[in-house]
This record gives structure tokens, C-alpha cells and sequence, in this order.
């Protein structure tokens, strides 16, 4: 047997996705050593409404934790250094002193706190600035509001109202904190108002916000504390496995990917759809949430596009035409590639849950325009692809609009591995789109960056990324499209405005 002295140092991340958790072990460089996914339910009980239960996360986390750990022999699991997780945001709900759920946990995409968000948004508040002056209703405050208001009675009744990433670490550690990841982009709090702001929370109407929320903050990487003793014996490990902070899926994806300097588009193509990029500088785009200061990486401002439904319309389009039954996906892709540029006429919207970015609009929804009996479902699939690329474009067109020039893409997500998606992304936009070794797993590689970092294996974001990432990919557009796609565009931006129009969004 190999002298365990001789393995490399091994890092578990977990990524708690939309729709599943995957589990992966991560070498020192860079190596996925063992992997595991489990899906779980989600449901929508109303309109804009979006519900899990958090027991089903922790459930099928066990799952794939131990499918994971099958790969890995009992003397490997010893080289298991540390532990970091990253989840979806702002999935919300309440618990009791005992961290037990007291109801459903409404999703990021939950849309349901409408009036909250307007709320604070008329305050005018000057923290409102820190956050591209206005809170989205997906945020954690919106929400919280919204249970203070429309279920008292377990308002009154909670502990605490937690994110799923607070609740995990919880899980795994006993220890409460809040991700400063997590804080700064989706619950006001600002290092230029000393954290968490009294006057703003009291302006909003949530004076009593320190027996609400987590206050406690961690920055990304920092030491939450060391995985529960019963959880490391139960599976081999180590007695002290330190658990790292991590953040929100996307933010920590992005890292995965080599974001780590100024001009890098990093995109997270999946469920939705989420732009992000550094800047030194304090840049306020219209239309994008940010600048967050120190939100991933110390010294540097975030900023955020994002497009709230993208392969979920994929999903919905699926269950729709399917009829309950299965539909195959690679005919459904021959059929739109043969449909064309413009799919025939069609265009499509892709606010189907509300656009994030760059209207910040959650009363819009999904339009399909042009239809005629002459269509096909290839049409109408090649339609909602093209809505979501447009939307993409949107959002880019926007960041070098107020300044920011992006000079590359690098993606991640379930959509990178659609070959027509991908085309039609980088042609809409007319940029090649970059993959790296780690774009089928940027959370995971995430998560393993910052334990590695984090316990001294190297010196910053910087280092990690030149050791453990590398392109392997590049997704060039067709620039003979460019042209036949400006007419569907001008026809998606004039839909984008009638929709704002209707819906009374400026």
C-alpha cells in the first residue's frame, strides 16, 4: 500500500445548484480525483413563486458526498485538508434555535417579494448605491420583509432567516456565519458603511434585522471552523478537517474558471444565466448590481449582469412539448439548426421568472412574437436559444456602454456542453467564447482554490489559477452571421421595451 505521506493534499467541495448537488474531490492541481451529482425538487406554487425543501438538499448531499467518497480509498481520505461549499442566492428561509427549517425555502428565482423590493427601493436609501442603487426582489432583505408581512406568525416564531449556504456550513460545522460574498451582493451589507447599516435597516422597516439575520461575516476563505467530529469519523476522515467560507455558486464559479484580473467576462451558463467581472475601480454601470467591494477577491469590486431564466427554459420547453414524456434533445437540435438565424421570424423574450439585467424588471415575462401555423417546434426551440443569447449580448452591450471593455469570455455551466447553444451564443454576441479544463465543474474548482489558498498551498487567487486551470476550448464565432442576426436583435430590443413598457418599467 502507498505510504500515505505520498499523496497530494485533497480538497471536498460541494456546489448546491437549482436543481442538484454535486460533490467533487479536488487535487492540488486541479485534477477532479471523484465526482457525484443528486438531484433534487423544486416546485412553483404560484406565479413568480419558487419552493424547496432544505431537508432534500442535505439528503441528497449525503448522497453524493458518499458516492463521492467510493473512489477514494480509506488512506486517501486522510489527505482530505479542508472543505468548502458554495450555493445558490438568495435561497431563503427561516429556522429555529436548532437550525430546523420552520417552512419551504423560497428560491434565488422566487420573484414573490415584489412590493418589499419597491419598498426599499422608493427609500432612496444611500446604501442602495453600493448595490447599482437598487435591491432585486431574488435578494435575502426583500424576502425577509416579506415573511415579516405576510407570515407573522413565523416571523415572529424564527430564530434566524438563513441562506442555504448559512445553513450548510451550519450543518457541517455548528458554527452560524454569513458568507461576506453573499452579504455585500445580495443583503445591503457594505465595508463602506462599517458592515451592516442601523439607519438603512431602520429606513426599510427592519429595525429588529439583528435578531433576523445572520451578522456574523466571513470573508471568502476565511476560517469558519473544523467539520463536525461525528461527520469526519462517520467517513473516514481526518479528526480535524477545517471548513473554509465560500459563496454564492456563481461568484465562486467564476473563480473556478481563472477570473482573477480586470476585462475577463465570466460566464456561468446553466439554469440561469449569471455575467460576471472585477474591476479595481468602483465602476456604477446602469442596468448591472454592483460595484461589491471585496466581494470574491480582496481589492477588487464585482460586478454582476445576469439573465434569471435560461436553461430553465430549455426545462420548460421540454415538459411543455413533451406531453410528460421524453424528448429528444438531439433531434430537437437538428431541427433548430436546420430552422436558421432568426428561426423563421420568431422572436422570443427570455423573461420568463423577470429580467435581472440589464431592466431589473421582476413583473416582465417570456414572449414568443411572429408565430404562424407555419412554424415548427425547431423554430420555437431556436427562438428561446436565440432570446437567451440576445439577452447575453444585452448585458455585454451594456458593460462597454458605461465603460468596462470586455476583451474575453471564458464559461462554465450545462450549456457549454450544447454545441448549438454555444454557437449561437458566441455569433450573437460575435466573440469566441473560451472553455477551460475546469468548465463542466467551476464550482467545485472554485471551492478547491479557495481551501488551497486558504491553508497556504499558495499565496493568492493568482498563483491557483496558473497552476490548476488551462484552457482546453475555444468557441469561435461565425462572423458571416453577424449580419443576418442584427435584424432579430433590433426586433429583441424593441420587444424588451414594449415589455418594460407594459409591465411600467422605464
Amino acid at each position: 500500500m502507498k505510504d500515505e505521506s505520498q499523496f497530494s493534499d485533497l480538497y471536498a467541495c460541494i456546489d448546491l445548484g437549482t436543481q442538484s448537488v454535486r460533490v467533487g474531490i479536488i487535487d492540488e492541481h486541479g485534477t477532479l480525483v471523484a465526482c457525484a451529482e443528486h438531484e433534487y425538487p423544486i416546485s412553483y406554487p404560484n406565479d413568480g413563486w419558487a419552493e424547496q425543501k432544505p431537508e432534500d438538499w442535505y439528503k441528497n448531499f449525503l448522497l453524493a458526498w458518499e458516492s463521492a467518497l467510493k473512489d477514494i480509498s480509506p488512506p486517501r481520505r486522510k489527505c482530505i485538508k479542508a472543505l468548502c461549499a458554495c450555493a445558490t442566492s438568495s435561497t431563503v428561509f427561516p429556522v429555529d434555535a436548532e437550525g430546523r427549517p420552520l417552512s419551504n425555502a423560497l428560491v434565488w428565482m422566487d420573484s414573490r417579494a415584489v412590493k418589499e423590493a419597491e419598498d426599499i427601493n422608493a427609500t432612496g436609501n444611500p446604501t442602495l448605491s453600493h448595490c447599482g442603487g437598487e435591491v432585486s426582489v431574488e435578494w435575502l432583505i426583500p424576502k425577509v420583509l416579506w415573511f415579516k408581512h405576510n407570515k407573522k406568525e413565523i416571523y415572529d416564531t424564527a430564530y434566524r432567516f438563513v441562506e442555504q449556504l448559512d445553513w450548510f456550513n451550519w450543518m457541517l460545522s455548528g458554527e452560524w456565519c454569513s458568507s461576506e460574498c453573499n452579504a455585500t451582493c445580495k443583503a445591503n451589507y457594505s465595508h463602506d458603511d462599517g458592515g451592516w447599516n442601523p439607519h438603512y435597516f431602520g429606513n426599510i422597516g427592519l429595525d429588529d434585522y439583528k435578531e433576523k439575520i445572520i451578522t456574523q461575516v466571513t470573508p471568502v476563505g476565511g476560517l469558519i471552523g473544523e467539520l463536525r467530529a461525528d461527520f469526519c469519523e462517520t467517513y473516514g476522515l481526518n479528526k480535524s478537517v477545517s471548513l473554509y467560507q465560500g459563496g454564492i455558486d456563481a461568484y465562486i464559479a467564476v473563480l473556478g474558471l481563472g477570473v482573477v484580473h480586470e476585462g475577463i467576462l465570466g460566464a456561468i451558463l446553466g439554469t440561469s444565466f449569471v455575467e460576471l467581472c472585477m474591476t479595481s475601480n468602483p465602476l456604477k454601470i446602469e442596468g448591472i448590481w454592483g460595484p461589491y467591494k471585496d466581494a470574491i477577491i480582496e481589492g477588487y469590486y464585482t460586478l454582476e449582469g445576469g439573465q434569471i431564466s435560461a436553461g430553465s427554459i430549455t426545462k420548460w420547453f421540454r415538459e411543455i412539448f413533451g406531453n410528460g414524456k421524453s424528448i429528444d434533445f438531439k433531434s430537437i437540435s437538428s431541427e433548430a439548426k436546420n430552422s436558421g438565424v432568426g428561426a423563421h421570424g420568431l422572436v422570443a423574450l427570455d423573461f420568463f421568472q423577470g429580467n435581472r439585467t440589464p431592466y431589473k424588471n421582476p413583473k416582465s415575462r417570456g414572449v414568443i412574437w411572429g408565430l404562424s401555423l407555419s412554424h415548427s417546434r425547431g423554430d420555437i426551440y431556436r427562438a428561446l436559444i436565440e432570446s437567451v443569447a440576445f439577452g447575453t449580448r444585452n448585458i455585454i452591450s451594456n458593460f462597454n456602454l458605461f465603460g468596462y471593455d470586455i476583451s474575453s469570455i471564458v464559461a462554465c455551466g450545462g450549456v457549454t456542453k450544447d454545441e448549438l447553444w454555444m454557437s449561437v451564443i458566441a455569433d450573437a454576441c460575435d466573440m469566441q467564447i473560451s472553455l477551460v479544463n475546469s468548465s463542466s465543474y467551476a464550482g467545485l474548482m472554485g471551492c478547491a482554490m479557495i481551501s488551497a489558498v486558504s491553508s497556504g498551498l499558495f499565496r493568492d487567487y493568482v498563483s491557483a489559477a496558473n497552476s490548476m486551470i488551462h484552457e482546453v476550448a475555444v468557441v469561435e464565432p461565425n462572423h458571416k452571421n453577424k449580419e443576418l442576426y442584427e435584424s432579430a436583435y433590433d426586433q429583441y430590443i424593441a420587444l424588451c421595451g414594449i415589455m418594460n413598457s407594459m409591465t411600467s418599467k422605464k
